[in-house]
């Protein structure tokens, strides 16, 4: 429940203390005037131990570092499988990926179409290549 100045002057009415801000006898604020003073002030975050709630910044951290590696792992192991291409298939690696397609996906695709973009895949080896090459026959 949110409490708001009316509730506060409510609970003031037939209180002690609600003639005067003041307790006379102790010459203290009483406690309306305590939860006056708190509705008052800015809301405060709560600390909370981390043992028991993590900062959520941390987690996020840590949350961050584990997509990074995973992110790194995975664009080194492109690399190395990039390395081990030959430059025959490399080029039909970039082209494929040009186009949006895998392998699996350019299998699936109708007999004329693929037949299609093999023979693009074919002369873009031999432009970027040069000369022929006997395993594009």
């Amino acid at each position: 429940m949110k409490i708001d100045q009316t509730h506060v002057n409510q609970a003031r009415i037939g209180h002690p203390d609600s003639s005067s801000r003041v307790n006379k006898l102790t010459a203290s604020a009483g406690f309306g005037d305590l939860l006056e003073q708190m509705l008052q002030q800015p809301p405060q975050r709560q600390a909370y131990p981390a043992a028991i709630q993590p900062d959520a910044e941390e987690q996020s951290n840590r949350t961050d570092e584990a997509t990074l590696e995973q992110q790194r792992e995975a664009v080194r192991e492109q690399l190395l499988a990039l390395l081990d291409m030959t430059p025959a298939e490399r080029i039909r690696f970039m082209y494929l990926q040009s186009k949006g397609l895998t392998e699996e996906q350019l299998a699936d695709l109708p007999p004329e179409e693929r037949e299609r973009i093999e023979e693009e895949i074919k002369a873009e080896i031999r432009r970027q290549i040069g000369g022929d090459d006997p395993t594009l026959s």
